[in-house]
């Protein structure tokens, strides 16, 4: 895993945050494709919305989502708010704030 380091989360450290993501979410059995990952990753900074709370930034991508005509269930929302758990996480092994992700 790479070192924070001040970094933020974009290009191939984006790219191995959505992987790992990727990996832990089929490690409970559910699936996200790595696609879908990545746009949640890159919509949320898109929306400067990386330094709120997890349910706002869920909130704030599902209606991003929409306003782009994707449909989305019940079920999408619960795995953009698994990819942001997940993503919390990569933050932290890294060693990133979420502030400066």
């Amino acid at each position: 895993m790479s070192n924070g380091g001040g970094r933020k989360l974009q290009g191939a450290l984006l790219e191995e945050c959505a992987e790992w993501i990727w990996e832990q979410i089929q490690d409970e059995g559910l699936f996200v494709p790595g696609e879908l990952i990545e746009l949640i990753l890159t919509t949320e900074r898109e929306l400067n919305l990386q330094t709120h709370p997890l349910p706002e930034i869920a909130t704030g991508v599902a209606a991003a989502f929409r306003e782009q005509s994707h449909l989305l269930s019940p079920t999408d929302e619960r795995a953009i708010e698994a990819v942001l758990a997940w993503e919390d996480e990569f933050l932290g092994i890294a060693g990133i704030p979420r502030a400066f992700s």
